[in-house]
């Protein structure tokens, strides 16, 4: 996108980074508490100072493709973002408070429409996609599928230089009708298919369903499980089908023997 887009690289990257602000990354929300934190889109300004000039091109930035390198993303953004794509295309701001008074009030800005300026229509491959990363038996997230719920979703190792890397999985369910998106993060836990994924997978089935349908060994697993960072993680996870990686033809974990955001 930014080296085919016919101008300079740097003009071309702030055409990208415009497009991706949109989707709420790199800005508060406006979330309605205090201390939000609004992430970080690195902007055409902070490379040219790095490198000394405004001669770089895409092999600079193409880390923040996969939303590593400077990109910084917060989980409730992660949740609109899952959002955004549910909808086909716009959010409504996040909020805690449903409505205020007898009169049932809900304030102007939480009933507007945010667009992510992308036609609704691309997002279907985009929803396909991530309905097979939990219903195929080849998805990463295939050990977190809800037999009731077609839940899509994506599941991710973020590198950490840190220390060890963090687990993610973001999603929103239904497919179609979607009623909740969710993103949970577990530091220092690995991949997102063991332990995020699973975590989320129950929140889903809770909020929708008021029910869990799960073997006990699975709910347990969770249970039992000690994932504060410092110490070893247990019970320990499954060794095999862990990546986050399609291309591995990964299989999803198996269970081990031991024992909202709506809009």
């Amino acid at each position: 996108m930014i080296d085919q887009a016919g101008m300079r690289p740097v003009n071309a990257y702030k055409r990208w980074r415009n497009a991706v602000s949109k989707f709420g990354i790199g800005s508060p929300l406006g979330i309605d508490l205090p201390g939000e934190r609004k992430g970080v889109l690195p902007t055409d300004e902070l490379y040219t100072k790095r490198f000394k000039n405004d001669r770089w091109g895409s092999s600079y930035t193409m880390s923040l493709s996969i939303g590593q390198g400077e990109l910084g993303i917060t989980p409730l953004q992660m949740a609109n973002v899952m959002a955004i794509v549910a909808n086909r295309g716009f959010f409504y701001k996040p909020h805690l408070i449903k409505a205020i008074g007898d009169e049932k009030v809900v304030k102007e800005e939480y009933t507007v429409k945010n667009s992510a300026g992308i036609d609704s229509k691309y997002f279907d491959v985009v929803i396909q996609g991530m309905s097979d990363v939990v219903n195929q038996g080849w998805g990463t997230a295939y050990y977190s599928k809800i037999s009731s719920i077609e839940m899509c979703g994506k599941t991710g190792t973020v590198q950490n230089p840190h220390g060890k890397d963090h687990s993610v999985f973001v999603a929103f369910a239904p497919r179609n009708n979607p009623k909740i998106a969710i993103a949970v993060v577990v530091e220092n836990a690995g991949y997102g298919a063991t332990w995020s994924a699973p975590i989320a997978s129950l929140m889903v089935e809770k909020y929708l369903t008021d029910s869990i349908s799960r073997p006990k060994a699975y709910i347990n697993r969770l249970l039992e499980a000690n994932l504060m960072p410092g110490g070893p993680i247990t019970p320990k996870a499954p060794k095999k089908g862990t990546s986050d990686s399609i291309k591995n033809n990964a299989q999803s974990p198996k269970p081990v023997s031991q024992p909202k955001t709506t809009r």
